[in-house]
Order: structure tokens, then sequence, then C-alpha cells
């Protein structure tokens, strides 16, 4: 075969074409940004500022006329194009997957409002700069599309950028950060909307094709659903599944989005949403997720990002023209901030979030530059000057909303970090964030009845994550990384069967069998460490999650005979550590493998569950956690209060009359001491709020007698 053929070379003594060309651009924005990531990610800086430079720096060097003619040849621009609409359908398909679709449910109001507020704020504030600018400018013609193109520039967000930035600084668990990826998204579907819409109008002719592709696009989900649910069947005892098989959903994919592509129509809704209609459980989902999101976050969305930098340039401009470009950031930016200071006014949001909520949405990027090359035939007034122009305030409004969104952080880091630590001040009607950990299916089976057990009514505020503990041999075989392993943890030479690989398959299994049985999402995440530093990656994985109770599984289990065997001294130094460490409250979960608790609640079956409460602060924690289990109707709680025998009674707490069948005996007998009292007030505060709960049960308290401690320490 020819060499020039093999290497896709053009006639001649050129030696790269453009596709070659467009690879090495892709490796060196993907160099540069590391480069600038290293000293500013130090400053609190997000990874797609660093990548948008690594563009712009690609860009300037691009004044050298040999750089030039090596970037941008004469079929480059082609080429481009097509790549972004591969790589933009990639993200956004997993931008849907990835969305938290409680979060948006409960919030659905207030990204409403936040997105209507800078709408309208941006619209008003560009009426009167429009008249200006068409005199400017020069315009003749096409009026409404101008008008159209700079309210899109002015008050979109991109959402990429938006949800890139939150997870670099650790805030996609968080309230405020969650809520931000919500009106992002909110805003530049509202704004494609809005685009399409007038460029149907003004064609004629796009109204039957928009309705013929929104019907597609709901055969292509429908068709999703079914190969989601029977594909896995096909493979049972595999972990994920088979690439052929996650190529047949891309494939789809691709077809319906070049299809819309075709026609002159932004396909990024359309894709967004069969991401966002995917099935949320099961083999299928967890096999996306697992291939999509890391080359994605680290090779994709940068090469994305470096595209937009790279395509920065003011060379056509004059000194005239960057007044009109100072004017459209400045505009920009308070438009946005206008506008999200009326909403999260109105809507009682926390002052504290006001202005980093509006200057993280006021990066742009994503849809102005699509949008703005798209439908030419109805922008009379395009020109290289406006296009630059257009492009230069899409890069500097995201560089600057950049940089003052991580200022903001800085100042205000202790108002940004996780305060539901504590459980005894968190409050029933928030949501609460639990993390279990396991090492294998034994200890998961009991955990996620546990899971079950707290979720407690359908309308409670639960997010319960499974962490799977893989702990690292000191030596092993060969010499491959973890990451070098294949996609089951196991060598695929010489095999490795005690590397949790049998292990994942069941726990995955038993959190299928679990969400399509009580329809509660567990999210998963695997943790691969050494031994001696697995509790500083479980500590550091309760900050990123935000969870307010750490579950441990025992040091010990118990066999089928009854005797119970020690794991290992080291797993119980890990709990210790763990206990010592950990940012919030910590469990150590005994299980004996008792079948009546592992019956998933919601059943007919009723479980009984006491609470030993001896007084101080560990036991309040504890017992805090029964705000939760009574929410449940499947479970009878009882409560145990130690008490020393030669105290007095002091006050009765509640009463102890029987009411709708609920069984109520509180009583504190105990001396008059601080920690009494405050032990005395938590326990009437825990009546009150059983007696008042719509949910409330069956609790039943029992006060017992002791002359010294009893109980011995479990860590």
């Amino acid at each position: 075969m020819d060499p020039k053929t093999l290497f896709c070379l053009p006639e001649g003594d050129a030696l790269f074409n453009p596709l070659n060309t467009m690879f090495i651009q892709m490796a060196c924005i993907l160099v540069f940004s590391q480069f600038f990531y290293l000293f500013l990610k130090p400053c609190g800086q997000a990874g797609p500022v660093a990548q948008i430079l690594a563009g712009i720096v690609l860009s300037l060097l691009t004044i050298i006329q040999k750089v030039h003619d090596f970037f941008l040849q004469k079929e480059s621009a082609s080429y481009y194009i097509f790549f972004s609409f591969l790589l933009r359908t990639c993200f956004m398909f997993l931008i849907g997957l990835e969305l938290d679709l409680d979060f948006i449910k409960r919030n659905l109001k207030n990204s409403i409002l936040i997105t209507f507020g800078t709408l309208l704020s941006c619209g008003i504030i560009w009426i009167p700069f429009l008249w200006f600018l068409v005199h400017f400018l020069h315009i003749k013609q096409d009026f409404l599309t101008f008008y159209l193109a700079f309210l899109v520039t002015l008050s979109n967000t991109a959402s990429p950028v938006v949800i890139r930035s939150i997870i670099d600084w650790k805030l996609h668990t968080s309230e405020i950060g969650r809520l931000a990826i919500s009106c992002g998204l909110f805003i530049e579907i509202t704004n494609i909307f809005v685009y399409t819409f007038v460029i149907s109008y003004i064609s004629g002719t796009m109204s039957g094709d928009i309705f013929g592709y929104i019907f597609a696009t709901g055969v292509i989900i429908l068709i999703n659903r079914f190969l989601a649910a029977w594909l896995p069947k096909r493979n049972p005892k595999e972990k994920y599944l088979s690439k052929a098989e996650t190529l047949a959903f891309f494939i789809l994919i691709l077809i319906i989005a070049a299809t819309i592509e075709s026609s002159n129509i932004n396909s990024t809704v359309f894709v967004f949403f069969i991401g966002l209609l995917f099935p949320r459980e099961g083999k299928t989902y967890r096999t996306l997720i697992n291939r999509l999101s890391y080359p994605i976050h680290e090779f994709v969305l940068p090469v994305y990002f470096g595209y937009i930098g790279f395509r920065f340039s003011v060379s056509s401009l004059t000194r005239r023209h960057y007044l009109v470009l100072g004017m459209t950031v400045a505009l920009s930016i308070i438009g946005k901030l206008l506008g999200v200071l009326f909403a999260c006014s109105f809507l009682k949001i926390p002052k504290k979030y006001w202005l980093f909520l509006s200057t993280v949405l006021s990066v742009k990027g994503h849809m102005g530059l699509v949008l703005l090359d798209s439908n030419l035939a109805y922008k009379k007034w395009f020109t290289p000057v406006i296009h630059d122009m257009f492009v230069a305030s899409l890069v500097i409004t995201t560089l600057l909303s950049g940089v003052l969104s991580s200022l903001l952080l800085w100042t205000q880091e202790k108002g940004f970090s996780h305060q539901k630590t504590s459980l005894e001040f968190h409050d029933t009607k928030d949501e609460l964030r639990v993390l279990t950990c396991v090492y294998g299916v034994r200890q998961a089976r009991g955990l996620i009845s546990l899971v079950s057990a707290l979720h407690g009514a359908s309308s409670s505020l639960f997010t319960p994550y499974l962490m799977h503990l893989i702990p690292l041999p000191k030596k092993r075989k060969t010499e491959l990384l973890y990451h070098e392993l294949d996609e089951d943890g196991v060598n695929a030479i010489g095999g490795d069967d005690e590397f949790g690989t049998n292990e994942g398959l069941e726990i995955n299994d038993s959190i299928d069998s679990f969400t399509r049985d009580r329809k509660i999402m567990i999210r998963q995440v695997k943790l691969v460490a050494q031994m001696e530093n697995m509790h500083e990656e479980i500590c550091d994985g309760t900050e990123d999650l935000r969870v307010s109770i750490v579950f441990l599984p025992f040091h010990k289990h118990q066999r089928i005979d009854g005797k119970t065997t020690n794991d290992g001294e080291v797993f119980r130094d890990m709990n210790r550590k763990v206990l010592k460490q950990a940012p919030c409250s910590v469990g150590i979960f005994v299980d004996r493998n008792i079948t009546g608790f592992h019956q998933l609640h919601g059943f007919e079956s009723v479980q009984h569950v006491a609470a030993l409460f001896f007084g101080g602060p560990d036991d309040r924690e504890a017992l805090s956690l029964c705000h939760w289990l009574t929410s449940n109707s499947q479970i009878h709680l009882t409560i145990i209060q130690f008490v020393a025998d030669d105290s007095k009674v002091e006050k009765v707490v509640g009463d102890t009359v029987t009411k709708e069948n609920n069984d109520v005996l509180l009583e504190i007998v105990g001396e008059d001491h601080t920690k009494d009292e405050i032990d005395r007030i938590f326990l009437e505060e825990f009546y009150n709020r059983f007696d008042t709960s719509p949910f409330s049960n069956d609790l039943f308290l029992l006060l017992l007698y002791f002359h010294e401690p009893v109980l011995g320490t479990t860590g």
C-alpha cells in the first residue's frame, strides 16, 4: 500500500492533511492545558479556564506563517465542524445520563424562575444596545436574527463549562452546585428552543421536520429502553456489556443526530433528552457510565474547550470595535447578575450564593458558537468582523466569569463547605446523604437492607451511596497497574480471581434487584487503594460526596455455624482511623446475617429495631438516625435507655397513653447534671417530633437500671 494513502496524505509534497493536522492540534491543546492547569489549579481555577487558555495560545501561534499554514489548511474548517459535532454529541448524551433527576424535580421551580429572570433581564438590557449596534455596524437587513444572535450571546450559559467547573471545584454534590448545573441546562435549552422557533418561523419549512424529529427521538428512547433491559440477559455472568453491544447505542444516537443536523436544526437538545430518559438502573446504565465518563471528562471536553479558545481572534478588529466588544462583555455579566439577584431574592436563596451563581452562569462558548455558525442564509449581516467580535466576547466573558467564580469560592470557602456533618442537627426535611462501605456481597446485603429501612416514606429526601472497597495487595505477580487491567479488574494474561471480580458482580446484582423492587437508586463508587491509605480515601470520599454519615463493616463476621471469625486486624485499624479522621458521623455495621432483616422493607412483615441510649453526644447521634427509621411504616422502634440505679425520677417526657395503636412509654430518670439535661431535652424533642410526624408508627421506650457499663468497645 502507498504510504501516502496509508497515512491519508494529500497529493503533492504536503506532509499533513487536515485530518492529521487536527489530531496534532488536539494533542497540543491537551499538553498546553495540562501545563496551564498545573499553575492555575493551586489558585482555585477550574479546568475549562486552562483549556481555553491553551486554545488561545495555539491560536496566537498561528501568527507565524508556517504554523498558520500547518493548522489552517484549505479543508480544515469542514473537519473541525464534523469533529466538534461528534464531540458535542458524546458529552451531551453523557450529561443527560449523569444528571440528578431527583434534584431537578425538587428544584424545578427555582431553576425555571432563575432561567426566566436571566433571559428577561438580558433581553431588556439588550434592547437599547441594539439600536446603537445597528448604526455602529451598519446593519441593513435581517434585524430579527441579528437581535436573536446577540441575545443568545448575552444570555446563554455554556452548560458543559458549568458542569466541568462545578466538578473541579467539588461542588457537584452540593445544593448550590447542582442548582447551577440545572439552571445552566435550562438556560441553554431555552435559548436553543427560542432560536429554533424563530428560524423555523422565518424559513417556514422547518416546522414539519422538527415534529418528525421529535417523534423519531421518542422512538429511539423506546428502543434504548428495550435494549437496556434485554442486552444484560444475554450474558448475565458478565459485569458489563460487550463493546459491540455498547456501540449499538452510539450508532442509534449518531444516526438521529446526523439526520437532524442535515436539516440545519441543532441536535443538542434531542441527544440530551435521549440520555436524560435512558433507564437509570442495571448493567447497561453502569456500562455506559463506566466507558464514557473517563474519556469524555479527560479528553473530549478539554479538546472541545480548547477549540473554543482556538477560535479566538481579534486581528480583524479595529479600535472602534474594541468598544463594542467591551460593552458586550460588560452587559453580558451585568444582565446575568441582575437576573440572578432578583430571582434569588424572590426564592429566598441564601445571599452568600447570589454572586457565585450569577458569575458561574455567565460562562459561554457552547451553543453561542454553534448557533452563530448555523443558518447563515438568514444572517445577511454576518461578516468576519462580526464573527470575530462574537467569538471574542464569548471567550473573554467565560474567562472573566471563571476567574471571578473561583475568587468568590476562595474568599467564602467556609460558606461553601459541607455543613451537614451531624445527624443531631440535621432536619429530616433536608436531604440525607449516606455512604455505605463494603468489601464484598456479604456486607452489601445487610447494608442494602439498612438503606431500605432508612429510606422510610417515599417522599423523604434520601441519597444512598455504596462504596466497594478493593484493597490492593502489596505485591502483585505482574507489573500492571490497576487501570491497565481489563474492565473486570483482572490481568488479561495471568488472571487474578482475588481482585474483587466475582464480588463486584454479585454486588451489582444485589443492587439491581433492590432498585427494581424498591425504586431506590443506589449510586455506586469503587475505591481501589492500599490498605494503609484506605482510610484517607474514604475520608476524602465523604467530603466529595457530602454525606452526613458513613457506615463501615465490622472487622468480624459470623459463620454458618454461629461462630465469629476475625477478618484481620488491618480492617479493625482502618475502622479506627476512619472513626478518628472522618469529617462526618461514622457507624460500624455489625451484621449477623439474620434473614429477617435482610428482607427488603416495604413488604407486609414488620421489622423490630432497638436503639440503646446511654446518654452523651454519640448516643444522641445514633438516636438521631432513628428519626428516619420512624418514617418507615414497616419499622417498629424500641428505645432502651440505661440509667444508674441510684438516680431519682426527675421528669416524665410525653404521656403514657396509647394513641392509635402506637405504644408510647417515654420516661427519663437521671441526676441534675448538664449532660443529663441535654439528653433530657433531646429526648423531649425526639418524642415531640415523633408524636407530630405524619409517618409516625410504633415507638416504645424501655428503662433499664445498671450498676456499671455492660458493653465493651466495638471499634
